[in-house]
């Protein structure tokens, strides 16, 4: 090998190997003390943006969680209020039929129309009074739950609510008495419709509830098998890292021993010079 000193090839040599190794072992340094496997865009750019998207859904997942739970209270508190108001039309019921008996005198059917409208007066004040956070619920009509992370219609469920109102937009039984018998026979048949209907709503409404609540199960699992995937990809591996951390710290006092031996190297040529 040639003896020259204006080049010092090998010192360059171990110059670029000790550069390469220490900003191995920096990153490797990262990596350890952040817990991350990917700190920049520069470590792994098709990962990155792989996990962020992962990340976005994650974070959509669970915050359609959070809605679809949000949807069970107002279910639950929208089906609270009809099974009271159930109850009323049932009692009611009971009162028409014991009106529509022949039997009874005027001032029998007087105390039991009283009783009867003061049932229907707290079924009007149900519906008004009942809401979930100031959106008023028993008024029929829909809500949409924003349960996914996506905006089509599979990342919405609906959830249709029944108008329990007294007039004839709801259950239609506004201006019905048990002053005589014809008309307790015929806030009979307006009950026994209301009934159905409100049945109906219920069993509507509970069909719902159950939605949501397989919807919140399904993302639930969806986001932790996502961020499962997110971490095996943003997630620093300690073993392996660890082992980087021994072989680089190795490889770079190995590097600073032999750039010490390249720099030496031109005092050949003095040694020469002299003799």
């Amino acid at each position: 090998m040639a003896l020259i000193i204006n080049t010092n090839v090998s010192s360059l040599f171990a110059q670029q190997y000790l550069a390469q190794n220490q900003t191995n072992l920096s990153n490797t340094l990262q990596r350890l003390s952040s817990g991350k496997r990917i700190n920049n865009a520069s470590d792994d750019p098709a990962g990155l943006a792989i996990a962020s998207t992962m990340l976005a859904n994650v974070n959509g997942l669970n915050v359609g969680s959070r809605n679809g739970q949000d949807g069970v209270n107002l279910v639950a508190t929208a089906a609270g209020a009809m099974q009271v108001i159930l109850n009323d039309l049932q009692t009611m019921n009971q009162l028409a039929v014991q009106a529509a008996n022949g039997t009874n005198g005027s001032q029998d059917r007087a105390n039991l129309d009283a009783q009867y409208q003061a049932l229907l007066s707290e079924i009007g004040r149900i519906t008004t009074q009942t809401n979930f956070n100031n959106v008023s619920i028993l008024g029929g009509g829909s809500i949409s739950i924003q349960i996914g992370s996506g905006n089509t219609s599979n990342d919405q469920i609906t959830v249709n609510l029944t108008n329990t109102s007294t007039g004839s937009a709801g259950l239609n039984i506004a201006g019905t008495d048990l002053t005589s018998a014809t008309n307790a026979s015929t806030a009979i048949g307006s009950l026994n419709l209301a009934i159905a209907a409100l049945t109906t709503g219920l069993a509507t409404i509970g069909a719902d509830s159950a939605n949501l609540q397989a919807a919140i199960q399904s993302n639930n699992a969806y986001a932790t098998n996502l961020t499962a995937a997110q971490s095996a990809i943003m997630d620093a591996d300690y073993a392996a890292e660890s082992a980087n951390m021994a072989k680089f710290t190795i490889l770079s006092q190995s590097d600073v021993a032999m750039l010490s031996q390249a720099n030496s190297a031109p005092s050949l040529v003095l040694q020469l010079l002299r003799q």
